[in-house]
């Protein structure tokens, strides 16, 4: 019972966190089940993942671009050129990335997006990851 409360208390907290990033500064989350519908229609955006190489290397979505965090709007940038290009950004629990999409949405990104709860859920919601650079 014990636990139960534990994983309730931690998954309210998970949702306050992303709803607090969505209505206090306008970073809409995606959730890993929106994002895996899109991939297997051939329709994902770009991803741009800013975990550490060494996370990046252990697992990440096909197709993900590595710009650690903390990265300027110029690395993004390079990542993704089209300012008006769906772009997905991607950290392990959902909280690195919440402050680049603000940084790109500064930036002239007009759709641009957090996974919700990061590669974490992405692996918890079946998502196909391979390994390396």
């Amino acid at each position: 019972m014990r636990v139960l409360k534990i994983l309730i208390v931690v998954i309210v907290v998970l949702m306050l966190w992303d709803l607090g990033w969505w209505f206090g500064f306008g970073v809409s989350p995606m959730s890993p089940w929106r994002l895996k519908m899109l991939v297997n229609q051939g329709r994902a955006p770009v991803l741009i993942d800013v975990r550490t190489p060494a996370e990046f290397d252990s697992f990440h979505i096909p197709e993900a671009i590595n710009v650690p965090y903390p990265a300027t709007l110029a690395e993004l940038a390079f990542a993704s050129p089209d300012s008006t290009h769906p772009v997905l950004v991607i950290c392990m629990t959902g909280h690195r990335s919440p402050p680049v999409v603000k940084q790109m949405q500064d930036g002239g990104y007009t759709n641009v997006h957090n996974l919700t709860w990061g590669m974490l859920a992405w692996k918890l919601f079946g998502g196909d990851t391979i390994s390396g650079p």
